[in-house]
């Protein structure tokens, strides 16, 4: 029989490995593939059914729900992909309804700050990159016209990954609610 400590142990390392994949590929391939968001999700319904019986069963699909719920509004209006909330659905699924919220509301959070963190870099990148390519070209900076020309001649407007926040929430609250030392102790 499988003991309750190695059940939240194995929610807790699906979830490391869910989030941080979906993450990687996310920021190299702009998406969430359903090959690993499947079986998790048949994982989170398992590993609950097991720790707590049908309330378990339960308390993973109110966490689903509630995961979806939360960032469905931002994907209907065009601020996510839907990647992105069936990632948060299936974190939800595996934390339960109390977790997903926590992971919901750092998740938001995360986002915030790495949104404005991308949206500054893709704004400098290619400032930086110009200013680089003319020192080399010329041995002289002529850095206050490469601000003008490629701030007016690139867009710094680009497809935001969102799994890295999802990622970064989910680490913050496996932490917060004490999986981190059930893992490791």
């Amino acid at each position: 029989m499988l003991t309750d400590a190695l059940l939240v142990s194995a929610i807790a390392v699906t979830l490391l490995i869910v989030v941080t994949l979906c993450a990687i590929t996310d920021i190299r391939e702009h998406r969430i593939p359903n090959a690993i968001l499947l079986p998790a999700l048949l994982l989170a319904f398992v590993f609950n059914s097991f720790l707590a019986g049908l309330p378990g069963l339960l308390d993973s699909i109110q966490g689903l729900v509630l995961g979806f719920a939360m960032l469905f509004p931002i994907y209907f209006l065009g601020g996510t992909s839907a990647g992105d909330v069936k990632l948060l659905a299936v974190v939800g699924a595996l934390f339960g309804p109390n977790g997903a919220l926590i992971v919901g509301v750092a998740t938001l959070f995360f986002g915030g700050v790495l949104g404005v963190l991308f949206i500054a870099w893709r704004v400098i990148e290619p400032i930086v990159v110009a200013y680089i390519e003319q020192v080399v070209r010329t041995g002289e900076s002529m850095a206050p016209s490469l601000v003008r020309t490629s701030a007016r001649d690139r867009s710094w407007r680009s497809q935001f990954p969102y799994a890295p926040a999802i990622a970064c929430g989910t680490y913050y609250t496996l932490w917060h609610l004490g999986y981190v030392g059930q893992v490791i102790g």
